[in-house]
């Protein structure tokens, strides 16, 4: 027989503010539940199986690529051509050729492979999603953020580096911006070498800061001939491979930075990596695009974690890699709708 627990008047033992505030957030928490959407209060099993499907779909567009579906969408010919692949960081991550961004070139047979992807999410809202470049790509990064300047006209160019240089040993991307110490790097040469227009095109490092949200904000000027552009660099490394943030704040507030430049300089479309340029890379894109870009609360879409993660892998594989990741933007959801309330 279960045993009866005997009343107790709690007004005699914690002061009458305290009761009141216990009282009043736990009706806040049932109104709050009351009206959360849906996707929010799905299981971690849910999750989970939703991210399944994802990838399941992307599986399937493997399978096309490399059987070589006639006109598929899912071709990626061009990064695993005998000229492209040592351009790849893994093995297994690769552009799609229908949205891979392509390299300015100035001669016939010249390779025009790097990789990177245009993600378009809506016409405010496109990114660049590229891999951390290897030695070997630097110059080839550098004439992509020009080239891309160039067609937008855009004056100033926002890289978004959301990864280490190194983990655990392991080099994840090679230090492609010069320093204090090295103010000035000229890629003529390699560009020149591997018929890459421009064929002049030189980086200066021209002052960086520490923002108290610990990432590294680095000014620098990229110009070929008489035509300059400036570059916000902004590094954020506090997040390991594969994992999610230790803190949102950090990510939240390199995201409200960007904003800024987008409205100072419309036509800017952020370039973002990390090591191969998915997993991280991915999960930053969702945040920026969720908090300002879209309204997720607004009942148009049964689970906008789902969609848009699928819509982001129709213009990049395995964007935002692991379910941890995907999970992850459910709690990003969660405490925004908090903060609506």
């Amino acid at each position: 027989m279960s045993q009866l627990i005997p009343s107790v008047n709690i007004s005699g033992v914690f002061p009458k503010e305290i009761i009141q505030f216990v009282i009043s957030t736990l009706r806040s928490f049932r109104r709050l539940m009351s009206v959360l959407p849906p996707f929010l209060t799905l299981s971690t099993a849910q999750k989970r199986a939703r991210f399944s499907e994802i990838s399941d779909l992307c599986e399937d567009h493997l399978s096309e690529a490399f059987n070589h579906v006639p006109n598929s969408p899912w071709s990626i010919d061009a990064a695993v051509s005998s000229k492209s692949r040592s351009r790849n960081r893994y093995l297994n991550v690769f552009p799609w050729d229908r949205t891979r961004v392509v390299l300015p070139t100035s001669g016939v047979g010249a390779c025009d492979y790097i990789n990177a992807s245009l993600i378009k999410l809506s016409p405010e809202a496109q990114y660049i999603a590229t891999q951390g470049p290897l030695t070997g790509t630097i110059h080839h990064f550098w004439a992509m953020c020009f080239d891309e300047a160039l067609k937008l006209d855009a004056e100033t160019i926002v890289i978004a580096m959301v990864t280490p240089l190194v983990e655990m040993g392991r080099e994840k991307c090679a230090k492609y911006w010069p320093s204090q110490n090295h103010l000035d790097w000229d890629l003529s040469e390699a560009l020149q070498r591997d018929r890459i227009s421009p064929g002049d095109l030189t980086v200066t490092w021209l002052g960086e800061e520490l923002h108290e949200d610990k990432f590294a904000v680095t000014s620098l000027l990229l110009r070929s001939g008489d035509v300059s552009k400036k570059v916000l660099h902004f590094y954020y490394e506090g997040w390991q491979d594969t994992k999610v943030p230790d803190a949102v704040e950090p990510l939240i507030s390199l995201s409200e930075e960007i904003l800024a430049v987008r409205a100072e300089h419309p036509s800017v479309v952020p370039i973002v990596h990390c090591s191969a340029g998915v997993g991280r890379t991915g999960t930053f894109i969702a945040i920026d695009y969720l908090r300002n870009f879209s309204d997720p609360f607004d009942r148009t879409s049964a689970d906008p974690v789902l969609d848009l993660v699928k819509q982001m892998r129709s213009d990049r594989m395995m964007m935002v890699q692991t379910p941890h990741q995907y999970a992850f933007l459910y709690e990003l959801l969660e405490r925004m709708f908090r903060e609506r309330v």
